[in-house]
């Protein structure tokens, strides 16, 4: 090798940065002892009387899900949509999120394919839920379910909507 090149690369050499090494142990400034996460705002730490975890935790869930439920709007859930006889006609699965939002799925009960809901429109105790170019539903707020006319292809027959 030339004199030159040598030189060369010593000097390139001496100028690198060894950063690093491999396996160095890290400064003792460093190291951080594990903490566990702090317990967010809208958790709460089982208080002294628990002595069971998991129901504390399952508690908290049906706390959630009860909440929930209270927000959610009238169509929110499953629904089945019954003729006069009670036969099912279809089922739905809708969620209501109470502000007016509503968006779901359907199925005849004939095919069982799911289908996504087109559109839905609600005006307090009415809905119009238009499920495809050839079927929908036109539903006025019943009790606790919603009566109306399942319309397929120009033909209307009554229906009444229960939770399965």
């Amino acid at each position: 090798m030339p004199p030159l090149t040598i030189v060369a690369l010593t000097a390139v050499l001496l100028m690198q940065d060894p950063g690093t090494r491999p396996y160095a142990p890290a400064a003792a400034a460093t190291r951080q002892i594990y903490q566990p996460p702090a317990i967010r705002p809208f958790e709460t730490a089982p208080g002294p009387g628990v002595s069971d975890v998991e129901t504390f935790f399952d508690q908290g869930v049906a706390a959630a899900e009860r909440s929930a439920d209270a927000r959610a709007g009238p169509l929110d859930g499953r629904w089945r949509a019954l003729d006069p006889d009670g036969r099912p006609l279809l089922s739905l699965v809708l969620r209501d999120a109470g502000d007016g939002t509503v968006e779901g799925a359907w199925r005849r009960g004939d095919d069982g394919r799911a289908r996504l809901v087109d559109a839905i429109s609600v005006d307090g105790g009415r809905a119009a839920l238009t499920l495809d170019r050839h079927d929908s539903l036109r539903l006025r707020r019943s009790g606790d379910g919603w009566r109306g006319e399942f319309v397929h292809n120009g033909q209307a027959r009554p229906v009444t909507l229960h939770r399965p």
